[in-house]
């Protein structure tokens, strides 16, 4: 009787050790895509791309990374339906991480198995402001000094190699 209860008790712990490690397994797809990308003040969101995806949705999720240790920021899913490509932009902040990992995954809750034509993963930077405007009080603009001489330049030489005579016979007649 007690071999019974032994050999019971150690089918149940098998039964227990394996529906528990099984589901753990199987949350984990197939990895896709997998790469970091540095930050700093002038980037303003990590992108994911995707394009033609097959089967379901890809899983993935976005690591921030500082002084080597890595926090999950971001999970979900991401699918492009036939010549399409589907964008996901995430936040930076800069002054937190040094870097984020974007890992793409299939999605093992499923039979199917999930794919992408391309998968891109890259950085946003913000653009330079200033300039624009005509006057240079406006961050540069038309009408600066430089432009002045520059400008006075090109007509002084213009005059002395005598590209401006029909302007200068029609105004003397």
């Amino acid at each position: 009787m007690n071999i019974k209860k032994a050999g019971l008790a150690a089918l149940l712990a098998l039964a227990v050790l394996t529906s528990v490690a099984v589901p753990a397994v199987a949350q984990s797809g197939a990895e896709l895509a997998d790469k970091s990308v540095t930050v700093d003040g002038d980037t303003e969101s990590v992108y994911l791309e995707v394009t033609n995806s097959s089967g379901d949705a890809l899983n993935y999720t976005v690591y921030g990374i500082a002084d080597g240790l890595s926090t999950e920021v971001d999970a979900g899913q991401i699918s492009a339906t036939s010549n399409d490509t589907a964008r996901q932009t995430f936040a930076v902040n800069s002054t937190e991480y040094d870097e984020y990992r974007v890992l793409v995954t299939e999605d093992a809750s499923d039979s199917d198995s999930e794919s992408a034509d391309n998968i891109e993963i890259g950085t946003t930077v913000n653009q330079a402001t200033g300039g624009g405007g005509v006057f240079a009080g406006v961050g540069g603009g038309l009408f600066t000094v430089t432009n002045g001489i520059i400008a006075f330049a090109v007509f002084a030489v213009a005059y002395i190699a005598g590209f401006l005579d029909p302007i200068k016979e029609r105004l003397e007649s």
